[in-house]
């Protein structure tokens, strides 16, 4: 067991041997400069005093916290107004405030110590009270402590002065902040720094021990924060809080997590590798560790690397050592998967044309990668691939077993093929004929009329003409092309042809009710056919295909039309075309002679609505679609009102009187 403290006794037990065997003579003695610090080792019981010492310079010493290492050497923590011993090459300030010391274990001597920050304030005091005190494991050295205001009736001092690294938490202190420090292993340097606290008001400050490290680096504080009922206790960004609020009037407990993490090594994850494989090279982070196991080879030149078949086929668990700070390394294992070989099997690929579609590629062990030119997803693109011959490969790397296997697959272009020119027939030249003209020869037909070999017969249309699409394709290895030549029949020349136009259900004898946009079809349409139309009603003619010509008055037209097919020229005339008057009836007798029954109005050549009102605005009736049946049923005699819409949103509105 190991204690230390301050004393101003001048008979101290000390023990034989130790590393200060005397009290330092006080330069101007006071109460003050007469303490002394003192560190000693009590048997295990607690009953013995094994090893004893003073520390400390010729003024006021104050041994504050002490750790041990896992040698058992002692560590201590205080404050000092004296000169107090810095051993070269450790980091410290000549004349600095806070001291750490570390004694061996039987305190009979010094192995290092140093000093850092400077006296100020108030009473020209250290830079900290301390808090906590920590040597890990590597045996990095932690500091934590406070001053500044809250210290002025007693030591004082200030925490200006203190150094802070350019990780800072906190880089700036108003004096009465909390201080942190990580300093290497044997104090050789300064690792991290950093103030935390309120600034501008509100000192803070600890009235007892509630700080703690822990060995893995992590200080816990507790804070007499935002004093005064301040609300500015800091909280850095993205730390986790739980608030931040001051609900006191003066002071409130506020607390800090901060974390010093360690360096850990990292191999990289688990890999399976091939046993006919390269060599796989070695990485790690941090960079520049060591890495050693079974297949583990180092390069010259700097650097590692895993050689498969240096081991064989089997399960090898291999470390990655990385050195992290002080005496401390960190070393993680990973594990490498050799698999052995293994003989896949690809399902052959037909050769292929470069206008077909993918082909889904098979093999077994599935689970592998295929590759080569056209290849993607597992499928294999002639069109992608291009013309040639192609070599595509199956692997598997898994951790079951490794294999290649590769096949050579022909594709080829479609040729260019020629059908011929297109044709045009007039009606009379109806004999069959061979088609000429296509090229390459030894390719097939088909189409109407056509045989394979390409002797045509024009098909009986009933003198109605007609356009044929015929085919020539040609098959060469896995390559089809196929070109397409069109044959013109133009009809006959004829009079009195039906125009097809719909039946007109309210006026069925008429072609339809003015005005009348009547859509009007030559007897054949065809490629690079020309067109005059006559639409009989002495406007201008039209040489649209198909066009939509409006009649504004009512009449009979006689409508003609010239086509020409080539050098065909087909006159046709179309059967006369009626178009009928509006026509709105103002009464309905529905008294059983058969004499205006119902409402029969001549309004449109569409499905229409229909819907009555009587004189007061109500509606006594309405159908959607109307079949020119009302006949007022259920209604008195007397003047209604109407509404027809018809589905191209012609409208017709009027009255009409009921009288039986």
């Amino acid at each position: 067991m190991f204690v230390c403290g301050g004393t101003t006794s001048r008979n101290f037990p000390v023990t034989t041997g130790a590393y200060q065997p005397t009290a330092a003579t006080p330069v101007t003695p006071t109460t003050r400069s007469s303490c002394d610090g003192f560190v000693a080792r009590l048997s295990a019981d607690g009953r013995t005093l094994e090893r004893a010492t003073y520390v400390g310079t010729n003024d006021y010493d104050q041994a504050q916290f002490l750790q041990l290492d896992a040698a058992g050497n002692a560590y201590v923590l205080g404050q000092t107004f004296g000169q107090f011993p810095r051993t070269a090459g450790l980091y410290g300030t000549a004349g600095g405030p806070q001291f750490i010391q570390k004694l061996n274990a039987d305190l009979t001597a010094s192995i290092y110590s140093t000093a850092f920050g400077q006296r100020g304030g108030v009473n020209n005091g250290p830079n900290l009270v301390p808090t906590a005190f920590l040597v890990d494991d590597c045996e990095r050295v932690f500091v934590s402590g406070w001053g500044g205001e809250d210290n002025e009736g007693y030591l004082g001092g200030s925490t200006r002065g203190l150094p802070v690294s350019a990780n800072a938490v906190q880089s700036v202190t108003d004096g009465s902040d909390f201080y942190l420090a990580q300093f290497r292993a044997g104090m050789t340097g300064l690792e991290y720094a950093t103030f935390f606290g309120q600034q501008g008001t509100a000192p803070e400050h600890v009235d007892g021990g509630t700080s703690r490290f822990d060995k893995r680096g992590v200080v816990y504080q507790a804070v007499c924060a935002s004093c005064g009922g301040a609300q500015g206790f800091p909280m850095p960004p993205g730390a986790s809080s739980y608030t931040i609020r001051n609900g006191s009037a003066n002071c409130n407990n506020g607390a800090f997590k901060m974390t010093f993490d360690l360096i850990t090594a990292d191999p990289g994850p688990s890999r399976f590798v091939c046993l006919d494989g390269n060599a796989v090279a070695l990485g790690g982070s941090p960079a520049g560790g060591v890495w050693a196991g079974p297949g583990v080879q180092a390069v010259a030149g700097g650097g590692y690397r895993f050689v498969p078949s240096a081991v064989g086929p089997g399960q090898y668990d291999i470390n990655y050592t990385v050195a992290t700070t002080g005496i401390c390394q960190s070393r993680k294992t990973v594990r490498y998967v050799v698999a052995p070989r293994v003989a896949p099997m690809f399902t052959p690929v037909a050769p292929q044309c470069t206008s077909l579609s993918s082909v889904t590629l098979t093999a077994t062990p599935a689970g592998g990668t295929f590759s080569g030119p056209g290849v993607s997803g597992g499928r294999f693109d002639p069109a992608a691939a291009g013309p040639g011959l192609h070599t595509l490969t199956y692997t598997v790397v898994d951790s079951l077993g490794c294999g290649t296997i590769s096949q050579q697959v022909s594709v080829a272009r479609p040729a260019a093929i020629a059908a011929g020119p297109d044709t045009t027939l007039c009606a009379d030249l109806r004999q069959p004929f061979q088609l000429r003209g296509f090229a390459p020869a030894g390719g097939t037909w088909s189409g109407p009329g056509v045989t394979a070999g390409g002797f045509f017969t024009p098909p009986n249309t009933g003198n109605r003409g007609g356009v044929f699409r015929l085919t020539y394709t040609l098959s060469q290895g896995p390559c089809q092309s196929t070109a397409v030549r069109t044959v013109v029949l133009a009809p006959v020349s004829a009079q009195g042809v039906d125009l097809n136009l719909p039946v007109c259900a309210a006026a069925p004898r008429f072609g339809g009710l003015a005005p009348f946009d009547c859509p009007l079809t030559p007897v054949l349409l065809a490629p690079n056919a020309t067109y005059s139309w006559d639409f009989g009603d002495g406007s201008a003619p039209s040489t649209e295909a198909t066009p939509t010509h409006r009649y504004a008055t009512p009449g009979t037209y006689r409508i003609q039309l010239v086509a020409r097919y080539g050098t065909c020229q087909v006159l046709t005339g179309f059967a006369p075309m009626e178009v009928g008057e509006v026509q709105m009836p103002n009464i309905v007798t529905p008294n059983g002679d058969n004499l205006n029954e119902t409402f029969k109005p001549v309004f449109s050549c569409l499905p229409a609505s229909f819907e009555v009102f009587n004189r007061w605005g109500q509606r006594v009736y309405h159908t959607d679609e109307y079949h020119y049946d009302w006949d007022g049923r259920g209604l008195t005699d007397g003047v209604y009102y109407y509404l027809l819409r018809d589905s191209a949103d012609r409208r017709a509105k009027g009255w009409v009187e009921i009288r039986r």
